[in-house]
């Protein structure tokens, strides 16, 4: 079944769902949805401008395989996603952590990935039962690349939380 199939108002509302339930899952932080840019009509209207970036950015990438394929991107401002972990390890600092503080940001960002991931392919399993995700990639100041011509559904959503805006990039072949 090809991934237009899917209401694109269940695909909205499966974004939106999955990022507002992990980050009160896990760290209890209410995140807003606050817009939404489709790529494959409007290629000007990438929402990644609108994030407080100048600082540096966290990507956290995971895709799907199997009865469709496609890939879910979460881009935190680094202040956020410091944010984030300082809620996860109930810390003052990141300076607190034994060892590396950036690998631990690093492997606490790819657990946030997994469990965004996952909400979102339990949505997706009624038109696609046989999805395998892959392993969280977590990119430092850099996003994934996507061919949009590849794709039949690429959507941006923008959220307010951490005192920041965040984005999910949610696309399918």
């Amino acid at each position: 079944m090809p991934t237009q199939n899917i209401p694109t108002e269940r695909l909205d509302n499966l974004a939106r769902e999955a990022v507002v339930t992990v980050f009160d899952s896990m760290v209890g932080e209410t995140v807003t949805w606050k817009d939404s840019s489709c790529l494959i009509e409007n290629a000007a209207g990438d929402l990644l401008t609108k994030l407080p970036i100048a600082e540096g950015l966290y990507a956290i990438v995971v895709s799907w395989v199997g009865d469709a394929n496609g890939k879910v991107m979460l881009v935190l401002p680094k202040a956020a996603a410091e944010r984030f972990a300082l809620k996860l390890f109930d810390l003052p600092s990141l300076d607190w952590l034994e060892g590396d503080s950036e690998e631990a940001l690093q492997d606490t960002l790819g657990e946030l990935g997994n469990m965004m991931v996952g909400l979102v392919k339990g949505g997706l399993t009624k038109w696609y039962p046989n999805l395998a995700l892959t392993t969280p990639k977590v990119l430092k100041n850099r996003r994934m690349k996507v061919d949009t011509a590849a794709m039949s559904f690429r959507r941006q959503y923008t959220f307010e939380g951490f005192g920041s805006e965040l984005m999910i990039d949610f696309c399918c072949e």
